[in-house]
C-alpha cells in the first residue's frame, strides 16, 4: 500500500474510479446497501469511504501527498486560472459530492469526516509536515524536526489552495467545507512570510525582498490581490483568523527582532515588516468583524461573543515553542500534536518574541476559560482597539529595545504610518477582498 501511494497509482486509480460515480444519490460508498467499513473508524465517521482513509493516509506522508497536489507541468510560478489547478484538486476540492459517514445510531451527521481528511493531506503537501506531526519534539523519525521543510514543489501546492480558497467561491467554499479551516488557517501560517512579501511593495511591482526574505529556493508567488483575497477569506472563519493572526504577529515580531537600529536598512526593514503585517491584520480583522455581523445579523451579543472568541488568540503566545527558524504554535481545541509551524523571520530569537511567548494571560481570560459559558464579549469597535494596541505594543517594544534610532529621519511618522496601514488592510478586506459569506 505503501509504495501504491507514493507512485500515485492507487490514488489516481481511485480518483478516477470515483469521478465515474460522482452522482447525487448515487454514492458507490456511502448508502443503504453497501456496508463495507473500509478504514479504521472515528467517531463520527464509519469508515465506508476509501477517499477518505486515502487521505487521511496522505496526511501522513507528505513526499506523497505534494507529488498527488502537484501543480499541472508548464504552470510556472504562481497561479492565476483553473488551468493551472492539478485535477486532483480540483476534483476534491470542487466537483466531489461528499457525504456524511455517521453512524446510525449516534454521530454528528453535520460532519464530513472526508472535508477534514482532505485538510490533513493538504496540510502535508504543502507543509513538508505530517499534519499531526511533532516538529519539535523529533520523536518522529519520518520528521526531521525543528526546520522549514517547504520547497518549490510544497510552495506549488500552496499556490493552488490560494488560488482556490481566495477565489470568488472561496467564502461559500469555507462555509460549506468548515472542517478545513483549521487545515487552511495552518497552511496560511505555514507561508505567512511569503503572503507578507505578496502584500509588500504597489500591486505586483517593488515587492520587499530585504524586510521579507525568502527562506527557502522557489518561495511561493500569490501576488497582492492573491494574498488579499486569501486573508480575507480566512478572516471569515473563528479559527483560521485566529491561527493566521497568531503566526503573523509571531512574524513581525521576529522581524523586528532581526532588524536592530544599527542601520538605516535595519530601520528601513523593521518598519516594513511592521506595517505589512498590519495591513495584514486589518485584512483579518476587518473580514472577521463582516462576517459576525453577517452571521449574527440581528443578534448584536452573539456578534460580541463571536469577536470576544476571535481576541483570545493572543492566549496561543502561551504554548509557542521556537526552533531553527520557525514556531510551534499550539491549535485551539485539538491535541498537543496539532501544532502550528510557521516561519520566523530569523533562527535566534529575541526579546520581541520572547516577550510574547512568556506573557502571563490576563486572570479575567484565564477565567472565562475556565467557564465557557461566559465568554469574553467585544463590540467590532473595541475588537479593533486591540488590534492597532498588539501593533503598537510591538512597536513600543522595538523602541525599548533601541532607544537610539538617530539613522531614521522618519521615525515620528512610524506610529502613523501603523495605524494607516492597519485602515488600509481593513479597506482592502472591504473593497479588494473577498465579502462576508451569505446563506
Amino acid at each position: 500500500m505503501s509504495n501504491l501511494m507514493r507512485f500515485g497509482d492507487y490514488g489516481e486509480k481511485l480518483v478516477a474510479f470515483d469521478k465515474e460515480r460522482n452522482v447525487e444519490h448515487m454514492s458507490p460508498w456511502i448508502n443503504n446497501w453497501n456496508n463495507g467499513d473500509l478504514n479504521f473508524y472515528s467517531e463520527n465517521d464509519r469508515g465506508r469511504d476509501p477517499m477518505t482513509g486515502f487521505l487521511e493516509a496522505l496526511g501522513h506522508n507528505p513526499g506523497a501527498s505534494t507529488q498527488f497536489f502537484a501543480q499541472p507541468d508548464g504552470a510556472g510560478p504562481g497561479v492565476d486560472k483553473e488551468s493551472e489547478v492539478n485535477e486532483n484538486l480540483k476534483y476534491l476540492t470542487k466537483e466531489r459530492i461528499w457525504l456524511s459517514d455517521v453512524y446510525v445510531m449516534g454521530g454528528d451527521n453535520k460532519v464530513i469526516a472526508g472535508h477534514d481528511a482532505l485538510g490533513h493531506a493538504l496540510e502535508a503537501a504543502a507543509t513538508g509536515y505530517a499534519y499531526d506531526a511533532e516538529p519539535m519534539s523529533a520523536k518522529d523519525p519520518m520528521t526531521p524536526g525543528n526546520r522549514d521543510l517547504r520547497t518549490a514543489e510544497t510552495a506549488g501546492v500552496m499556490e493552488q489552495v490560494v488560488f482556490l480558497y481566495g477565489s470568488e467561491d472561496g467564502p461559500k467554499m469555507l462555509h460549506e467545507q468548515s472542517q478545513l479551516a483549521d487545515s487552511l488557517g495552518k497552511m496560511g501560517a505555514a507561508y505567512i512570510d511569503d503572503i507578507d512579501y505578496g502584500l509588500s511593495g504597489i500591486g505586483d511591482s517593488a515587492k520587499d525582498p530585504d524586510a521579507f526574505p525568502a527562506k527557502y529556493a522557489g518561495r511561493a508567488e500569490f501576488g497582492n490581490q492573491g494574498a488579499i483575497n486569501f486573508l480575507s477569506v480566512l478572516g471569515q472563519n473563528e479559527t483560521s483568523h485566529g491561527v493566521v493572526t497568531a503566526a503573523q504577529h509571531l512574524y513581525t515580531l521576529s522581524a523586528l527582532d532581526a532588524n536592530p537600529a544599527t542601520s538605516a536598512q535595519n530601520i528601513d526593514n523593521a518598519h516594513d515588516a511592521l506595517t505589512t503585517g498590519a495591513e495584514a491584520r486589518g485584512i483579518l480583522d476587518h473580514a472577521r468583524v463582516q462576517q459576525a455581523e453577517t452571521t449574527y445579523k440581528d443578534e448584536a451579543e452573539q456578534q460580541n461573543k463571536s469577536l470576544g472568541r476571535s481576541g483570545d488568540w493572543v492566549k496561543l503566545g502561551a504554548g509557542v515553542v521556537v526552533g531553527g527558524g520557525i514556531a510551534a504554535i499550539p491549535l485551539p481545541g485539538s491535541t498537543a500534536a496539532a501544532l502550528v509551524v510557521a516561519p520566523l523571520a530569523a533562527d535566534t530569537v529575541g526579546n520581541a518574541v520572547n516577550t510574547f511567548i512568556g506573557q502571563e494571560i490576563d486572570k479575567s481570560i484565564d477565567k472565562s476559560e475556565k467557564d465557557p459559558t461566559e465568554q469574553a464579549q467585544l463590540t467590532s469597535q473595541e475588537f479593533y482597539g486591540k488590534g492597532t494596541a498588539g501593533l503598537g505594543a510591538a512597536y513600543d517594544n522595538y523602541l525599548k529595545e533601541n532607544p537610539r534610532m538617530d539613522v531614521s529621519a522618519d521615525r515620528s511618522d512610524w506610529t502613523q504610518d501603523v495605524k494607516n496601514a492597519y485602515d488600509t488592510g481593513s479597506g482592502q478586506g472591504d473593497t479588494r477582498g473577498r465579502p462576508a459569506y451569505k446563506d
